[in-house]
């Protein structure tokens, strides 16, 4: 029982890649580049904590936002754990924006949020992904890379998988039948 409280109080590291896909990053729509399409790495957390990471930089090269660019383009992130193994994506929507009677020109991304992750029959694992604006420019966009924005990973470890300890488990098993072969030897004699 003591070993079972010792394992609940530690961190349980997580270990997994990301990928991104989706249609906003061809014409027609923003086209948008990207600092990466792909990474990976783990990461340290106990239950009821967060953890933050920057994914990956979005910015486009475009310097307006034209008619087709106002019609929102699918980006995908696909997110593959190997330990503990577990996968799911999260989908969002990249578009273009024209504001201030035309005067502001930019870019969004808004995600589906959130994604919950099951692993162990009751572990949760919860991922979110920043929405962004990018590419801010009056009469225009900003063009590149230094006017994108980066978009931000949350992590929350709600729940522990369920575990039970075999090893308590079998002694608990064997000291039960030892006991059952007690009683049917004493009602024997």
């Amino acid at each position: 029982m003591l070993a079972g409280l010792a394992g609940a109080a530690s961190a349980t590291t997580f270990t997994g890649n990301f990928s991104i896909s989706g249609s906003a990053f061809t014409d027609p729509g923003l086209v948008l580049q990207t600092s990466t399409t792909s990474g990976g790495g783990s990461f340290d957390l106990e239950v009821g904590e967060w953890a933050y990471f920057e994914l990956f930089t979005v910015w486009t090269e475009e310097t307006t936002v034209n008619a087709d660019d106002l019609v929102g383009q699918s980006i995908n992130v696909d997110f593959v754990f190997t330990d503990p193994a577990v996968s799911g994506g999260l989908s969002g929507s990249s578009t273009g924006v024209i504001s201030c009677f035309g005067f502001c020109e930019y870019g969004v991304i808004d995600w589906a949020n959130p994604l919950i992750l099951t692993f162990g029959g009751t572990g949760k694992l919860l991922l979110s992904l920043s929405d962004v604006t990018f590419n801010f420019g009056i009469l225009g966009l900003h063009e590149g890379e230094k006017h994108g924005a980066s978009v931000k990973l949350k992590v929350k470890y709600l729940e522990a998988p369920s575990q039970v300890p075999l090893p308590a488990g079998g002694v608990l098993l064997i000291g039960a039948l030892g006991g059952l072969a007690m009683v049917r030897r004493r009602r024997k004699s």
